[in-house]
């Protein structure tokens, strides 16, 4: 078994050109997305989809200095290879002293949310099962034990949904996205009954969800309002874009009629987990009376049973013992993600 000391379970993938190609049915092949690159800059082209879906800067900032830090997309010549290169993405993790990452998307949106866009379902599902495929097949193949994409699946209908991911499971993914805002999608809130073939197909196979802050097409206007708010009070308050949805899986009834599932808060931080908690608690306690709870339990014990979040830095780490260590850094995602069969 692979001995994995740090595991990261938040990274994300400038997917390369060509990804596509050969894996949709003959009746969408006229409709393969394109990657076109300027002088300046690399974006994907996708029927259906009206403007084209720019390489992220910031997701490409790989090997940059913090002062050279931008949004604005980049040609494929101006990023380190580990962006897009799976084997260069290894070499990368060596350099970094990681072991294995869980890697989001970024040409079909967090969730998939830029292809539940597109009205033509049909071509949408190809789409998604086209990527998954390309997930499995090159991204994942350089080292499954290293390289853990996160499947996106068809959540306008989540019987569909359900059955691409013991699809993808039987493939080899071992986790998938889901959207911070589900309802900014036009797909049902977590707390709906329509989301339960979902969840008999997560506890089914084990698979984890990972909800990364801001996804799907979340609304921030809250974030950033109209009259032009700095770009840092986005970048400040994207976390709390998350504490909204534990709180719904919380409080829904979700997670005590379905224990088995797994949820991962990405890119959240955890500074903001004692006091969220202990608020959770405390409304419970005191509110239940009038709030028609649909919980008998204390939510920090359901957040304990099913709920993890991930964190970017810890000045801390030295000062607990070598064993709690070890969960933090990889013991608990070898437990979520299966690795090692476990």
């Amino acid at each position: 078994m692979r001995e994995y000391q740090v595991i990261s379970t938040d990274d994300h993938i400038i997917e390369p050109p060509g990804i596509f190609d050969s894996r949709l049915p003959k009746e969408f092949e006229d409709r393969t997305p394109k990657l076109v690159e300027t002088d300046d800059e690399a974006a994907w082209h996708v029927p259906g989809i009206e403007r084209p879906i720019a390489m992220s800067g910031l997701s490409s900032a790989a090997g940059q200095k913090e002062t050279e830090f931008s949004p604005k997309s980049k040609t494929f010549d101006a990023m380190r290879k580990g962006c897009y290169d799976p084997r260069e993405r290894i070499k990368d993790m060596d350099i970094d002293g990681v072991d294995a990452q869980v890697t989001f998307p970024t040409l079909p949106g967090l969730a998939g949310a830029a292809f539940i866009e597109i009205q033509d379902r049909p071509y949408a599902l190809a789409l998604m099962r086209a990527y998954n495929d390309w997930l499995v097949d090159e991204w994942q193949a350089a080292d499954p034990e290293r390289i853990i994409g996160a499947g996106i699946l068809p959540l306008w209908d989540l019987s569909a949904a359900a059955e691409e991911l013991r699809r993808v499971y039987g493939r080899g993914l071992k986790c998938i996205s889901l959207p911070s805002h589900p309802n900014s999608l036009g797909v049902a809130p977590f707390g709906d009954p329509s989301w339960e073939p979902l969840w008999d197909a997560m506890e089914e196979t084990g698979v984890p969800a990972e909800i990364h802050i801001v996804s799907g097409k979340a609304d921030v206007s809250f974030l950033q309002d109209a009259a032009g708010s700095p770009a840092e009070v986005f970048v400040c308050m994207a976390p709390s874009s998350n504490m909204q949805i534990v709180a719904n899986l919380l409080f829904s009834g979700i997670l005590h009629a379905h224990p088995k599932l797994k949820f991962i808060s990405a890119e959240s931080g955890i500074g903001w987990l004692p006091y969220f908690l202990e608020r959770a608690d405390y409304t419970h306690r005191k509110h239940q009376f009038w709030t028609g709870t649909k919980i008998d339990v204390t939510p920090s014990d359901l957040f304990r049973q099913s709920i993890y979040a991930n964190f970017i830095s810890d000045k801390a780490m030295g000062d607990i013992p070598d064993e709690d260590k070890h969960k933090i850094c990889a013991g608990n995602a070898i437990k979520v993600f299966q690795l090692n069969g476990k």
